[in-house]
């Protein structure tokens, strides 16, 4: 059995440096991510990058049809990604303590050629939610790791 795995690690820390939370959680991939891997496997998408991490203020469950956020509040282009193995990537997004000040209740991320700095852009690639109320004396830094492998 081959299997798409992601795994999102969220740390919260105040403007010292010190951790207040840290959280992990699986995601769901929406049908239209898994989509554009077989689209761009045909040649029909030629840019799958994961380019963008969106915030949202709705705490809606993460469903397979899902293709936008509930309710986008604020979009960050990807702070950094590596491969940390021939399976597994990472991308990892810094939210500054200015950034996306407010109530968060859901994560996604976008790719493809349509991906950009506005709302509702690209492709949705998964979802999760999140609450937290962020202040503006806090930072966010998500790490969300991409492991497809066998069995």
């Amino acid at each position: 059995m081959r299997t798409w795995k992601t795994n999102v690690k969220i740390t919260v820390k105040d403007l010292q440096g010190t951790i207040l939370e840290v959280k992990e959680i699986l995601n769901l991939i929406p049908t239209v991510g898994l989509g554009m891997v077989i689209d761009f496997f045909q040649g029909t998408v030629v840019d799958g990058e994961i380019k963008y991490t969106a915030v949202g203020s709705d705490a809606t469950a993460p469903a397979l049809a899902q293709t936008t956020l509930v309710t986008e509040t604020f979009r960050k282009a990807i702070t950094s990604m590596a491969e940390l193995s021939a399976v597994s990537l990472q991308t990892i997004t810094y939210i500054a303590p200015a950034e996306a000040v407010g109530a968060i209740e859901e994560i996604g991320w976008f790719a493809g050629a349509g991906a950009g700095a506005g709302a509702d852009t690209g492709i949705i690639v998964s979802r999760i939610l999140y609450s937290r109320n962020k202040t503006a004396l806090e930072s966010i830094q998500v790490d969300r790791t991409d492991t497809i492998a066998e069995g």
